[in-house]
């Protein structure tokens, strides 16, 4: 099968996307405390800890799909000739240092009140950087109803990135608990007004993002062009406007909120390889 490794690459990508956010959900963050490569001064810490072994499992996860992802893009660049799949390919190194770098400081200094927001908007940048990647790799599609639903699908995943850093920045930056007392940790910024106005720009964006994709969805059937690939987006995005709400009835509890963030990642994964698709 062609491109494998690059396929490869896309989903343990997203697995880490998935396991980081389980990191969050289950504040194990700061379980390793500020050491590394080692945890809590030990190159194997106390497995029997839940948080300790989520933690160091998910920074030897993603050490590991640090290389992956470098070979990917140096197998990419050494296999086409295409001036896109060099430019990919570099801007997947540029980013996967860049993601290395965030990563480690979010280690180093404790994670910082909203600091992790930085991490997850690089982390899915990384994301469509890989998915970019692999279909520079793709043979171009002859199908020339695919410039059709492409500018549509491109505003589509702006808007869900957008949407997606709002959210990240109001529960990382703790001013959540303005709404909500899910944390005795002081907040980034103390102000309720803006707490209330950046929910309810999520609340607005991912409504917005819904309707998008259902569009998207008409215009896809129309063309008669990826059609699959529309009617899971438009279900990955009504599951996570299900869990958006679920949230906020439950409190930002752990497992909706952990829920809406993955089924987000599963979004912006599909609306992106739409977007990706070149054709002849």
């Amino acid at each position: 099968m062609k491109n494998t490794f690059s396929k490869f690459t896309i989903i343990t990508t997203v697995f880490a996307l998935i396991l980081g956010n389980l990191v969050v959900a289950t504040n194990s963050g700061d379980a390793c405390g500020t050491d590394w490569p080692k945890c809590n001064g030990q190159i194997i810490p106390d497995f029997s800890d839940i948080n300790i072994l989520i933690e160091y499992s998910h920074r030897l996860f993603t050490t590991a799909l640090g290389f992956v992802i470098l070979l990917n893009a140096i197998f990419a660049w050494r296999k086409r000739k295409k001036k896109n799949t060099k430019i990919f390919s570099i801007v997947t190194i540029l980013l996967l240092i860049l993601q290395s770098l965030v990563g480690g400081l979010n280690v180093l200094l404790g994670t910082p009140t909203g600091f992790t927001t930085i991490d997850v908007t690089v982390s899915l940048l990384l994301l469509c950087s890989v998915i970019y990647l692999y279909y520079s790799l793709e043979e171009p599609s002859a199908n020339k109803n695919i410039e059709l639903i492409k500018k549509p699908s491109k505003v589509l995943l702006i808007v869900i990135f957008i949407e997606t850093i709002i959210g990240a920045f109001f529960k990382h930056s703790r001013i959540s608990q303005l709404l909500y007392s899910t944390s005795s940790e002081l907040p980034l910024i103390d102000s309720l007004t803006l707490s209330n106005f950046i929910y309810f720009l999520h609340g607005i964006l991912g409504i917005v993002t819904v309707l998008a994709s259902i569009f998207l969805l008409f215009s896809a059937y129309s063309h008669d062009v990826y059609k699959a690939r529309s009617t899971f987006l438009v279900g990955t995005l009504v599951i996570t406007t299900l869990f958006g709400f679920l949230t906020k009835i439950y409190e930002l509890s752990p497992f909706t909120s952990s829920m809406h963030m993955i089924f987000t990642t599963f979004s912006i994964a599909i609306c992106a390889s739409i977007t990706a698709t070149n054709n002849k």
